[in-house]
């Protein structure tokens, strides 16, 4: 931290990748079991909960299909872009739309396989958002305080590892427990004109009892502790203040209609569908319950920015209910067809289209390893390091601690965003989204540095004012110039060197 702010926030999932990795197991180990724990406890909870909301097999098969593998809209990018009504639009499941101009940023947190193929934190994050929806759920229908508690629980270690999912969770639980009190079940049942209606309603689960509404209930005040702890950090530290208010907006409604392609006219069909029909395990509860899920999630996005600057990242998990009900609406629409082999086959073929986005994910994620991320703008990490810069942050790391507080390491951040993790020590500039001012502050002057720009007691005094005490000279800033004053020589090695900065 670059004015030596105290650090008060912690994220209780990476403290125990951190706290395994120092069991010996390499880090990167850890990350991808914690990534494949994540997808497959997400698949299974989800699937546990499809089977409470239907008895149709069929409809839970397709939506367990659907949340492990399919993408969006965007393979289709290059044909929307011959239209001229549709040309422009930001597809979210594309990460290379940069041949169409486009510079918004994929959302892997929109869908669920781009988080199970790379992101741990996400996908672990729809883990446990599935299993609140599911325990509380389990408890609406069982009366079961252990479960809600369970529910509860699952809440407050979503609060504090991804915070944004639990602000939609809790106007969806909210909504929920409105909807169960007491008084709305008496007027649902007031309005009934006819026995069918009635019996329709009374089959709502937990009907009449006390934990039918208070269990979405206990699961929003599981998240306060967690909630309110972050709002104290917010007030006190001015970085997590700049960090916080970080615009991130969503793109436009009919961009992420698009995006999700045929998820979304199905998931329309769905709920059309349950409206009418009696496929769900419980009449409409649960069909209102997965609506507002979705529904609460797509609206919270588009919050404005002055109340909610981190909008766009409250996406995360909608993509398993949109899952549901487009499944939900394709079995429907199959259903109407004669011939069980054409009803499988028009079946397989949509959810196949459904996939196409995400098998294009993994060949592009493929093509970064073999070019070592070159081709993407922004300054991008490489997936790995050359053998200098890498010896480099080893002779780093074996500083004594006496050496390392106090000081910061300057380099760019093709080599920062690995630095911290490997030698404990702090880096000037980073990640560019976990790094304070790094657009228009800290990326100018760091270019400006090693392109020779600044006049040495300039330099000198940056670092100073900075508080840098190691400037590293490597594979990638030496391809902006030379430095413009002389500093002691720390390390060399292979091309790569370290410089140490004397005290003023």
């Amino acid at each position: 931290m670059s004015n030596g702010e105290r650090p008060f926030f912690t994220n209780l999932f990476s403290w125990l990748i951190g706290v395994i990795s120092l069991t010996g197991v390499p880090l990167v180990v850890v990350y991808h079991a914690a990534r494949l724990l994540g997808a497959a406890l997400t698949l299974w909870w989800f699937y546990a909960l499809c089977s409470m909301l239907t008895t149709d097999r069929r409809v839970r098969f397709a939506a367990l299909l659907l949340a492990a593998f399919s993408g969006g809209a965007g393979w289709l990018a290059p044909l929307f872009h011959l239209v001229p009504l549709l040309r422009g639009r930001i597809f979210i499941d594309r990460p290379d739309l940069e041949i169409f101009g486009l510079s918004h940023p994929m959302m892997p947190e929109a869908f669920t396989f781009a988080s199970a193929f790379v992101f741990s934190l996400n996908i672990v994050s729809m883990a446990l958002l599935t299993l609140i929806y599911l325990l509380t759920l389990r408890a609406y229908v069982s009366g079961s305080w252990r479960t809600a508690a369970g529910a509860g629980f699952a809440a407050l270690l979503l609060a504090n590892i991804h915070t944004y999912d639990v602000l939609p969770l809790n106007v969806v639980m909210l909504l929920w427990a409105a909807w169960s009190s007491p008084p709305a079940r008496s007027m649902r049942r007031a309005r009934q004109t006819s026995r069918a209606d009635s019996e329709a309603a009374d089959a709502s689960p937990a009907s009449g009892s006390k934990l039918s509404w208070m269990a979405p209930l206990l699961v929003v005040l599981f998240t306060l502790p967690p909630l309110g702890y972050q709002a104290l950090v917010f007030a006190r530290s001015a970085e997590f203040q700049t960090k916080a208010l970080t615009p991130t907006p969503a793109p436009p409604p009919l961009d992420i209609f698009l995006s999700y392609g045929l998820l979304m006219p199905l998931a329309l069909c769905g709920v059309w569908s349950g409206l009418r029909g009696r496929g769900f395990a419980a009449a409409r509860g649960p069909l209102l319950l997965i609506t507002a899920w979705t529904s609460v999630t797509l609206l919270m996005i588009y919050t404005p920015v002055r109340l909610a600057p981190f909008a766009r990242k409250m996406i995360e998990g909608v993509h398993l209910p949109l899952c549901f009900l487009a499944a939900y609406g394709l079995v429907a629409l199959v259903s109407r067809v004669p011939g069980a082999l054409v009803r499988r086959a028009l079946a397989g073929g949509a959810v196949a289209l459904m996939c196409v986005s995400s098998l294009q994910f993994v060949a592009w994620c493929i093509g970064n390893a073999q070019d070592n991320n070159r081709s993407r703008p922004g300054l991008m990490p490489p997936l790995y390091l050359p053998a200098a810069d890498l010896a480099a942050l080893r002779f780093l790391d074996a500083l004594p601690d006496s050496q390392k507080r106090g000081h910061a390491v300057l380099c760019l951040p093709l080599l920062g965003n690995y630095l911290p993790r490997e030698t404990g020590m702090h880096v000037f500039i980073g990640h560019w989204a976990e790094t304070l001012n790094y657009e228009k502050q800290k990326l100018p002057q760091t270019i400006r540095f090693y392109s020779g720009e600044m006049a040495a007691d300039e330099a000198r005094a940056w670092l100073r004012d900075n508080r840098i005490g190691y400037v590293v000279f490597g594979s990638y800033e030496r391809q902006l110039g030379a430095l413009s004053l002389s500093l002691p020589v720390a390390h060399q090695a292979g091309g790569t060197t370290v410089y140490a900065v004397p005290p003023s």
